[in-house]
């Protein structure tokens, strides 16, 4: 049983309309009587596709299903019906369309050979990375104040242990020493945190997304925000662990990617963007692949 984070209905749409040689041309009809609706659906394959293809019996599926969710219902009963009924659907094309896109399945620390436009199927723990989130952490008045605050207590009470068997000669021959560096380390930590937030608006100039997934093993996996299944707020607080993502190779950043013209200054800007990317990424791959992705879901 699959429980869907994420997943993207245009592109699962566009694979069944590909594979099965057109679209499902849809008719319907409404009648109300005492507050009942009956619905007719049609439809036709253009090409060579079959009458009974996987499109029209979701749709066929669909129509019986909201004259049944429908019937005797008021009208928030009967939305309410309609929401479950198209996200039951949804799930089922989707298991259509990965029958005719048979992914390649990566386990963690195999050999992958990547090529663009390959489809693949990666069941890691990833790291869900959420920008918006961070970069409200550590921004002024923020999380990181108050980190700085705890650092600097800690620091303070160390050097204050370190001290505590001199006597008072020693403390006036060093304590303008003493002082100063714990000026130089509650500096240091300070620098640190600092540090981050440059990386987080920098990470955020170089990505146009702000919500990703990536996994240690090379994989950076952006999302957009339309194709959640749930709130994509609380997604790096309320979900973690195993799960799968399904999607297509639609870049490789490589580390011996160089630009193929490099009197082209756009393509030798991109290299530089793209090294910087790999820098700044927590993994531990030399190839960065980026996943166009379908779902994301836990379960099988």
């Amino acid at each position: 049983m699959k429980q869907f984070l994420y997943l993207d209905t245009d592109i699962v749409n566009s694979i069944i309309a590909q594979s099965e040689k057109g679209l499902v041309q849809e008719q319907s009809e409404e009648s109300e009587n005492n507050k009942t609706k009956s619905t007719h659906v049609s439809g036709g394959m253009e090409g060579s596709g079959a009458a009974e293809g996987s499109f029209l019996k979701l749709a066929k599926a669909e129509a019986s299903l909201s004259l049944s969710g429908e019937l005797g219902k008021e009208c928030v009963s009967a939305t309410t019906s309609r929401e479950i009924i198209s996200k039951v659907l949804h799930d089922a094309a989707f298991d259509i369309a990965y029958t005719y896109i048979q992914p390649k399945k990566f386990s963690v620390g195999e050999n992958n050979s990547d090529e663009y436009g390959d489809y693949v199927e990666l069941t890691r723990v990833f790291d869900f990375v959420d920008m918006d989130y961070l970069e409200n952490l550590f921004s002024k008045n923020g999380l990181v104040d108050f980190l700085k605050k705890t650092s600097k207590e800690k620091i303070e009470t160390e050097v204050s242990k370190a001290t505590d068997g001199m006597n008072r000669e020693q403390l006036r021959t060093t304590g303008k020493a003493i002082k100063n560096e714990l000026k130089r380390l509650i500096a240091d930590s300070d620098k640190q945190y600092d540090d981050i937030h440059d990386i987080i608006v920098a990470f955020r100039q170089l990505m146009p997304y702000t919500r990703m997934l990536i996994s240690r093993d090379g994989y950076l996996i952006p999302m957009d925000d339309q194709y959640f299944r749930i709130n994509p707020n609380n997604l790096g607080f309320k979900y973690g662990g195993e799960i799968t993502c399904v999607g297509m190779i639609t870049n490789i950043i490589g580390a011996d990617t160089d630009p193929n013209d490099p009197k082209n200054i756009f393509a030798t800007l991109q290299f530089t963007v793209n090294e910087v990317l790999r820098t700044i990424l927590p993994t531990d791959a030399q190839n960065l692949c980026v996943i166009h992705p379908i779902a994301v879901f836990y379960g099988s």
